[in-house]
């Protein structure tokens, strides 16, 4: 591990001696600083290596002030170890009983490492959501050119145009649509992956709708028969990303299905959530593609995909509790699921929910630097 600072703050003997005796052991080349607070500790010109904070039994909102403490790129900036109990919701907090050099290092080392953990994951975070809107900002104009240009040139053209150059002017309108919805479609996972939101009570009837409403012209083309339950559920879910599923599976449905396909859109109650699904009245999915189906978006790199629909699907459902899955009706028709938790789930990983807890602190101004 590279050479690393520790701010200790005036506690107790027993824990100050315990804490010196670790640091010595796990951390020998470590630099250390006594510090008389947290502002204190604050006031240190930062170091390009990581840092610890080492506090005695404290109030919450002295932990909270330390947890809050962020760097000059706003990220957090050291780990905290707490000696004491009960602030265990803010830190990570040693015990009396456990007030020991083994166990103490344990703890010191586990601390640093989360928190290298936590910066690189806010700094993977921050990258996720400037792609995102970079590739949305800096490409849908350059590509709505060519699109509106196409459309002119479809009106411009004389009458007597060879087909071959219509087909062309249509190709150019179809290939920036396509990538306009390409654009769209990888942005929205990537600012949802970025910012997982908390599942709401969502009317899966109106979501359905916007679903169909966007796809109102592809349905019309395919001369589509679309089969609908009478009634839909309430659920716990992000209605944006619902509705991106359906738009999915039913884009997929579409594309997919035959001619002027038949598809229907169900669901059914389940133990401790629902399943909805999408079934068309195509061939089937041939068995040795189905491993294609639903590979994790963040896997996408590794080898050739058929698409991103059902990659987007499976990173949507997965991140409000759900699954999703591909079956074979009776008939050998293929059908699209997914499911929800009938509770609102937070699915988020041990850095995502580090960050809540900075959030959810009592919201502190710190002195400045001297």
């Amino acid at each position: 591990m590279r050479p690393l600072r520790l701010f200790f703050a005036p506690m107790p003997s027993a824990a100050d001696t315990v804490a010196r005796a670790a640091a010595r052991e796990v951390f020998p080349e470590a630099e250390i600083v006594e510090v008389a607070s947290v502002e204190e500790a604050g006031r240190w010109e930062e170091s390009s290596h990581p840092e610890l904070l080492v506090l005695a039994p404290t109030d919450p909102e002295t932990a909270a002030q330390a947890v809050q403490m962020t760097d000059a790129v706003g990220l957090p900036r050291w780990a905290v170890v707490i000696f004491g109990r009960g602030l265990g919701d803010l830190a990570d907090t040693v015990p009396p009983e456990q007030w020991n050099a083994p166990l103490v290092g344990r703890a010191f080392r586990s601390a640093i490492l989360q928190h290298e953990l936590l910066r690189e994951n806010l700094r993977l975070q921050g990258d996720l959501r400037t792609v995102a809107k970079r590739i949305r900002h800096d490409l849908f104009s350059p590509v709505g050119c060519i699109c509106t240009s196409s459309q002119v040139l479809k009106i411009v053209l004389p009458a007597g145009t060879t087909p071959s150059i219509a087909v062309m002017v249509r190709n150019i309108e179809d290939s920036s649509a396509e990538i306009s919805q390409i654009i769209d479609r990888v942005s929205f996972v990537l600012r949802a992956s970025a910012d997982p939101a908390v599942p709401m009570e969502v009317d899966m009837s109106e979501v359905v709708a916007d679903s169909l409403e966007q796809l109102e012209r592809e349905i019309r083309e395919t001369g589509a028969t679309l089969v609908r339950p009478p009634a839909w559920p309430e659920v716990f879910g992000v209605s944006s990303w619902l509705q991106m599923i359906w738009w999915n599976l039913l884009h997929n449905a579409l594309k997919h299905g035959g001619p002027k396909p038949t598809i229907r859109l169900g669901w059914t109650a389940q133990d401790g959530g629902y399943r909805f699904s999408v079934t068309d009245s195509g061939p089937g999915i041939a068995e040795d593609a189905r491993a294609l189906l639903f590979r994790p978006f963040d896997q996408l790199h590794l080898r050739p995909s058929p698409g991103l629909g059902l990659s987007i699907v499976h990173r949507l459902a997965g991140l409000q509790g759900g699954q999703c899955g591909h079956a074979s009706t009776d008939e050998g028709k293929a059908e699209f699921f997914f499911t929800l938790p009938a509770r609102p789930v937070r699915a988020q990983g041990a850095a995502a929910r580090a960050v809540e807890k900075k959030k959810s602190a009592a919201p502190l101004r710190m002195p400045a630097a001297s």
